[in-house]
């Protein structure tokens, strides 16, 4: 029996690695990319219409509710795909602070285009919705794939990663948007490309300490010069106990996340973290 309703979450994700390896000719940027998903989400329902309206509504005020946001880019490009006469009404219902790098806007398309190949029984395989999130944005396809990936491309060449333990992070979102076409515009490199082979050695074995000595962001320190006001968020997030074995800002900002050896270690430094105030604080627990 086809669905009239569905709930589905959308999930942040974050970025253990990320390295820069040049300017494309289409203005974009060739990227590596080692992307986690968090247990850190935004939920959208969907209700089935007779007729094609697309109805978008969001807990967050400050989103647009129009063309402008990726949910409703994403519905409509559905339906001039497959001609679909049915429509939607979609509510977003928002946790993952916007222009944080956490990529809740791509992950709240690539859940619209799930939710509605289930509720319009499109038939989509995996590799041809994600061919449709590409379309409309760069870390789109990761979220149709499993719990880690290492990405290439402008990010939506996705290979899929295996996890063979659990990590546990601390994450901290301060009230700082950052826009991230400013921050690639900003980026310096010099020298030899970063090797992300220790992270992914890290994720095979499920050791924290090797991951945390492999954490690397190239936009970090533009995105830290951008917003000077960041700059004292690894600082104070290093002093917090007990302590993390590595600190990290995820995409182009402004999240940080700290690495803890153990969910009790996450746990207490997160009692700690929240009570200075500033900013939201999660704990997340990622893996099998």
């Amino acid at each position: 029996m086809t669905p009239h309703h569905l709930e589905l979450q959308a999930p942040a994700k974050i970025n253990l690695f990320l390295e820069i390896l040049g300017k494309r000719s289409d203005g974009y940027h060739d990227l590596e990319t080692v992307m986690l998903r968090t247990d850190f989400c935004d939920r959208l329902t969907f209700d089935l219409l007779d007729t094609p309206e697309i109805i978008f509504t969001c807990t967050d005020p400050s989103l647009p509710t129009d063309e402008k946001n990726l949910v409703v880019r994403a519905a409509r490009l559905l339906q001039s795909e497959f001609g679909e006469k049915f429509g939607c009404r979609i509510h977003l219902d928002k946790q993952i602070p916007h222009g944080s790098g956490l990529g809740g806007g791509s992950s709240d398309a690539a859940t619209t285009i799930m939710g509605l190949n289930q509720l319009w029984e499109l038939g989509l395989s995996q590799s041809e919705m994600s061919g449709l999130g590409a379309r409309l944005g760069s870390d789109i396809p990761f979220f149709f794939y499993g719990e880690a990936g290492l990405c290439h491309g402008r990010g939506e060449i996705v290979s899929v990663l295996s996890l063979t333990g659990s990590f546990n992070f601390v994450l901290f979102c301060p009230s700082v948007h950052c826009g991230t076409a400013e921050v690639f515009s900003r980026v310096q490199r010099i020298g030899s490309p970063k090797d992300v082979a220790p992270v992914l050695a890290a994720l095979e074995s499920g050791n924290p300490s090797d991951l945390a000595a492999g954490l690397f962001n190239r936009l970090q320190a533009a995105t830290e010069t951008l917003k000077p006001e960041l700059q004292m968020v690894p600082e104070w997030m290093g002093r917090v106990k007990p302590g993390f074995l590595g600190v990290l800002m995820t995409g182009s900002g402004s999240a940080y996340f700290g690495l803890s050896a153990s969910r009790a270690a996450a746990d207490a430094a997160a009692v700690e973290l929240t009570g200075l105030g500033h900013g939201i604080v999660r704990v997340l627990t990622c893996g099998p």
